[in-house]
């Protein structure tokens, strides 16, 4: 009950609320330039890929020992850096990078979970949402501008509705 009134202290409620106004404001830019959001998107796609495929790269080095299978890792996890630096470095075609790249990593990735699923705490949650993501990513690949317009939509309003949440709770 501590850690309650130790979170709800004013302080916190301030930096929430900033956070909040800030999520708003950028869910509303996104809206408004959809061109410029997908440039961004690239970028932070591209920085979490990097960061996911090192990470990979790095439980495959851990688990190389124990499994026979983790070459898979290690592939995803190059993939992963390769997909990053092109869509990190790549601004002319940006746009339809970002579109399929998204869906073959979408698919790779969901791919690779999957077989490592076993590992997982809760395995056959980690098969489902595995099946999930090779579906999305499928049926991304296949729409690359429905799929781009339709990320800035959904990621745009995420944001404003996750900034106005966030705004009343802490009111």
């Amino acid at each position: 009950m501590d850690e309650v009134r130790y979170i709800n202290q004013p302080k916190y409620r301030w930096l929430a609320g900033i956070a909040g106004v800030l999520a708003i404001i950028l869910g509303v830019w996104m809206w408004q330039k959809p061109v410029n959001a997908v440039i961004a998107m690239t970028w932070l796609f591209g920085i979490v890929m990097l960061i996911t495929g090192i990470g990979s790269i790095v439980v495959w080095n851990d688990i190389r020992k124990i499994t026979q299978r983790s070459t898979g890792l290690l592939i995803n996890g190059v993939l992963n850096v390769i997909i990053a630096a092109i869509m990190i470095f790549s601004h002319t075609t940006s746009f339809l990078m970002l579109a399929i790249l998204f869906a073959v990593w979408f698919i790779v990735d969901s791919c690779t979970w999957f077989s490592f699923s076993e590992l997982s705490v809760h395995p056959t949650l980690s098969k489902v949402f595995s099946i999930i993501g090779v579906i999305l990513g499928v049926l991304l690949l296949f729409s690359p501008m429905l799929s781009l317009s339709t990320l800035v939509v959904f990621v745009s309003v995420t944001l404003i509705i996750y900034g106005f949440v966030v705004i009343v709770k802490v009111i």
